[in-house]
């Protein structure tokens, strides 16, 4: 199927008038699968992970408290280390980047008649 350039952009904007729940979604994936910082920092310091350690009185000095005892490696140190810049950055980058793929996809196959 051809679509004349000219009706591009009306195609467009009729889709995004018809879907603009849809579209939201794809643009914060499509934001979120660029620059996967930009979700990652803000989840991470939600949850009490920060760039100079746990904050405190939060989610992740709870669980921390909860297990008594954190290992190296483990789910606790390497949520700390992406707050902190450390190996732990790339997996949640990566974990993020999945995470719009998968949500764009969901959202894509949800919205098709």
């Amino acid at each position: 199927m051809s679509i004349p350039y000219a009706e591009l952009s009306w195609l467009i904007k009729g889709w995004i008038t018809e879907h603009p729940y849809q579209t939201a979604l794809h643009v914060v994936n499509g934001v979120v699968l660029l620059t996967p910082a930009a979700a990652t920092i803000l989840i991470l310091s939600t949850l009490g992970f920060t760039s100079v350690g746990p904050a405190a009185g939060s989610t992740a000095t709870a669980a921390m408290s909860y297990f008594g005892f954190v290992p190296a490696g483990g789910v606790i140190a390497t949520l700390q280390s992406a707050a902190m810049g450390g190996y732990g950055a790339g997996v949640a980058a990566g974990a993020a980047q999945a995470g719009a793929v998968v949500s764009s996809a969901v959202g894509y196959l949800w919205g098709r008649k």
